[in-house]
């Protein structure tokens, strides 16, 4: 049978037929998967309520390079998730046994300031830490004075001489009992924290990524960071701001290379909200049981002091962008003067116009910038936004003597904003972000001081050789704007 002819023919006919349908019917069949794809991200840019900028910067992306776009946009894309609140519930119900910490002084809240949406705490510590030796120093005594437990999330934790540093002090801590949990974003800690992470479970800690980078081990996207930082001891005493456990923010000795930013060491009443926020985000990254931590967030925490703050997180979670709002109200309320600085500035078009408008009005709005950030791509995006700016009146900085990666938001020495948000679109509605806002004449003072010695390591945007670009250039910049929500 096998040297009859019909076989050969059956082959050829076979694959004549296979042939045929492979070239009348692929393309169509791409074409229905693009059609699918398209639903499915117009869709999911409805359900997420996108601004258009951001709109418009997948879409340059997705249009003129599909291949790229498409995954990168399922992979990357994600603003709000379901899941995440869905997962929460059980958190937020123990939280609420003891909001009555919140109800106490939410009604003190100074409506001509912000809308309380989340309460405001009386007598509270508040210390500022302005540098890179004062945090660690402070972690370091915090971490050999914790009684009973460590809770630790921070965006980034370096395999460096401080990182490594940290993680010894915690195990010794471990090794006596106490209770020390380390959370670090899985994108912060990408290729650098394993090892650390392995050593302190060894050693009897407990340490968590949060949101893996791989989608379908979340089932959610791998867009979704946590950029909080911040460490509690004892569930009474908290280290908050932007700094990371790198050598790059803080260090045992004085390093000119160290980015300039700050912290602050809180305790008092507010510290329960950052045990909520922690809670939270522990139990969604580590599938802990938020029963296990009612007696922590049922803790009642003696007055210390007498600084008034008000902490508000932001995120995928959280309905709405409460931060941003925030922001933006305190603009438009702004009398007199307003200062902000942060280390990358790529704004919505709302709080880009409103600063305009604030200067418009003869109001002094300043905004301080590093020269040279440590993303390149990101200083090439704002540049858009800073020559609007300039011209329209706005006070535009260039701290010239380093990276500068504070977070500060301070509105007519009344109220002051600090955490972990930069003023970009990343920040303000994609991450999981803290900020702490003060009211108190003595802290905002603090911060005002910490201002003045940066002052005079800044000059005028228009004085740079940022400002003096070709024609090429600008049309380049302006180019990179486009995009810049996906940055």
């Amino acid at each position: 049978m096998n040297d009859s002819p019909f076989w050969p023919q059956l082959v050829s006919i076979a694959h004549t037929w296979i042939h045929f349908l492979w070239v009348a019917l692929f393309p169509h069949l791409l074409t229905l998967g693009g059609f699918i794809l398209a639903l499915l991200i117009t869709g999911r840019f409805f359900n997420e309520k996108r601004n258009p900028s951001n709109i418009f910067a997948w879409s340059l992306l997705i249009i003129f390079m599909p291949y790229l776009g498409v995954p990168l946009y399922f992979l990357f894309g994600g603003r709000k998730s379901r899941k995440l609140a869905k997962s929460k519930k059980n958190i937020r119900a123990i939280a609420e046994e003891v909001s009555l910490a919140e109800s106490e002084w939410k009604d003190q809240a100074d409506p001509s300031i912000w809308n309380p949406k989340q309460g405001i705490y009386h007598g509270n510590d508040f210390i500022l830490l302005g540098d890179g030796v004062s945090t660690y120093e402070a972690l370091c005594y915090e971490i050999e004075q914790a009684k009973n437990s460590i809770h630790i999330m921070t965006y980034i934790l370096s395999n460096d001489e401080v990182g490594a540093a940290m993680v010894e002090k915690l195990i010794l801590k471990a090794k006596e009992g106490i209770e020390v949990r380390l959370l670090v974003d899985a994108l912060g800690g990408l290729g650098r924290v394993g090892p650390l992470m392995r050593k302190l479970r060894k050693n009897g800690a407990h340490a968590v990524r949060f949101m893996p980078m791989l989608p379908l081990q979340t089932k959610t996207s791998a867009n979704l960071r946590n950029h909080r930082k911040m460490a509690i001891f004892d569930g009474k005493r908290a280290i908050v701001g932007g700094q990371n456990i790198d050598k790059r923010f803080m260090g045992p000795t004085a390093d000119p290379a160290c980015f300039h930013d700050f912290s602050a060491l809180i305790s008092g009443p507010v510290v329960a909200h950052f045990n909520m926020i922690f809670v939270s985000d522990w139990c969604f990254a580590s599938k802990s049981k938020p029963t296990q931590f009612k007696s922590l967030l049922q803790q009642r925490i003696e007055p210390k002091g007498k600084h008034t703050l008000k902490v508000m997180s932001s995120g995928p979670d959280v309905p709405g962008d409460p931060l941003w709002e925030a922001l933006i109200t305190l603009i438009q309320e702004c009398q007199h003067e307003l200062t902000i600085v942060t280390p990358y500035f790529i704004p919505d078009e709302v709080l880009f116009r409103s600063l305009i408008v604030k200067a418009h009005t003869g109001r002094r709005v300043r905004i301080i910038l590093p020269e040279k950030s440590n993303h390149r791509m990101v200083d090439f995006a704002r540049n858009y936004y800073l020559r609007q700016l300039d011209r329209a009146g706005v006070e535009v900085l260039f701290f010239h003597t380093g990276m500068i990666h504070a977070k500060l938001f301070v509105v007519d020495n009344k109220v002051a904003m600090m955490g972990s948000a930069n003023i970009d679109m990343r920040s303000l509605f994609v991450n999981f972000e803290v900020g702490v806002f003060l009211t108190s004449e003595a802290s905002i003072e603090e911060l005002q001081n910490w201002l003045h010695n940066i002052y005079p390591q800044c000059h005028p945007y228009h004085a740079s050789e940022t400002a003096q670009v070709s024609d090429n250039r600008r049309i380049l910049e302006d180019f990179a704007h486009l995009l810049g929500p996906l940055l």
